[in-house]
């Protein structure tokens, strides 16, 4: 929601970016479902230019609430803890940008964390995040850790992580002027996402255009389930500027512009989808055979002065 990573939003409103990473404690999707397992789609949350001495609830801030998904056979017994995270758990890369462990476990809490979940249920709980008054905070960077599990003893536990990152805002000044704009700011009910939030393309051939929609009969689309329309934007954008990390054994396309939209403002009507037109153009390049190339599609508000959620789906081309 926050567009200072991605260059879209002036930094006038507090800031949410949800990577919309399906994390999950087992394959969730095979049939007959497993004896057990859990899922989550709060995978890794970036959250931006948050003020001194305030409490934000994610929920409240852009309708974003913990949900955890009971994918296998039985009722589970769901245990969900903050957990200030140790070394293993902020990798190198947000060690390098100036993460740090959050200082105080009570700076994340849970409204519920506990849970009796049916087979096919999930479980919601707000995530509200509680700020000390010190101005020492001013431009530091801290991560949160979530860990939702089954305690049930009669059947195997499985777990699954969930990230929270923090970015405080620079100074009191600019502190000021976020919760000014913050205030004029906030549109209710827009309830917008990515359907699916990733895309595998097999056998892609270079020197050749493709219609994803058209010749693969699937492809990301833009929904909204809210009561309003909604205009939101679409870019591909470079891995190295999103919160994701490169899924292993693929490389980033030398050119991100090999994958297109046909527009990059939508305007998405109440309870309907939008196909965003992707065409994918490898060059005839050789040596792009057996590569593995993940592209990524950015998706926010075209309003730079209203809050909102920014989703990211992955593309996943094979090259043949």
């Amino acid at each position: 929601m926050n567009r200072r990573i991605s260059k879209s939003l002036k930094t006038w409103a507090v800031g949410l970016v949800l990577t919309a990473i399906l994390q999950a404690g087992f394959a969730a999707e095979e049939e007959p479902k497993p004896a057990g397992g859990i899922r989550t789609d709060f995978g890794d949350v970036l959250i931006e230019n948050l003020g001194i001495g305030r409490s934000y609830n994610l929920r409240e801030l852009a309708g974003t609430p913990l949900k955890v998904t009971n994918t296998g056979a039985w009722t589970i017994d769901l245990q969900i803890d903050v957990q200030i995270p140790d070394a293993k758990l902020i990798t190198q890369n947000r060690i390098d940008q100036g993460y740090k462990a959050i200082p105080a476990i009570d700076w994340v809490s849970l409204s519920k964390s506990q849970f009796v979940l049916p087979s096919g249920e999930s479980a919601y709980t707000d995530v509200i995040i509680t700020i000390p008054n010190d101005p020492a905070l001013y431009g530091k960077k801290f991560q949160a850790s979530i860990y939702s599990r089954s305690v049930d003893k009669r059947f195997l536990n499985l777990g699954v992580w969930s990230h929270l990152f923090i970015n405080m805002v620079q100074s009191p000044e600019a502190q000021k002027k976020i919760e000014e704009n913050r205030k004029r700011g906030i549109v209710e009910n827009m309830e917008y996402t990515l359907i699916p939030d990733k895309l595998i393309i097999l056998n892609a051939s270079i020197g050749r255009r493709l219609d994803i929609q058209k010749e693969l009969k699937k492809t990301i689309k833009l929904a909204n389930s809210g009561a309003a329309p909604v205009e939101l934007t679409l870019k591909v954008v470079p891995v190295g500027n999103t919160p994701l990390t490169l899924q292993q054994g693929y490389v980033e396309p030398k050119d991100i512009n090999w994958l297109k939209p046909k527009a990059n403002i939508f305007t998405v009507d109440p309870d309907s989808f939008v196909d965003p037109g992707l065409i994918l153009d490898l060059p005839n390049d050789p040596s792009l055979h057996q590569k593995k190339l993940m592209f990524v599609i950015k998706v926010d508000l075209a309003n730079p002065d209203i809050t909102g959620v920014t989703y990211y789906g992955k593309i996943y081309v094979e090259v043949n």
